[in-house]
């Protein structure tokens, strides 16, 4: 999975007119390999990977410059950093 994901960083920069591209491929790679792959967080990881995809499409879209899709993708990545790390708290307990 790792080196398919690599794979899609490297055929599509985040750039105007190919950040579609890069998310899409990410996406379809963590589909295809699943759970197994990708561990207790899937679900949460393809909420951030649809995130993406709509991060992309803004930005190949001109809506959103690449800095500014930079500044989405780390607040998207972020939060769902928050949720994981609280549903892991609040399960030891």
């Amino acid at each position: 999975m790792h080196a398919a994901v690599s794979s899609c960083f490297s055929k599509y920069p985040l750039a105007k007119g190919t950040a579609y591209k890069r998310f899409s491929c990410i996406y379809q790679a963590h589909s295809q390999y699943g759970p197994a792959a990708m561990g207790d967080h899937y679900n949460l990881l393809l909420q951030i990977d649809l995130a993406s995809l709509n991060v992309g499409q803004d930005i190949d879209e001109g809506i959103l410059s690449v800095k500014e899709g930079e500044t989405a993708l780390h607040w998207v990545t972020s939060k769902a950093y928050d949720q994981a790390s609280h549903n892991i708290s609040s399960a030891k307990k």
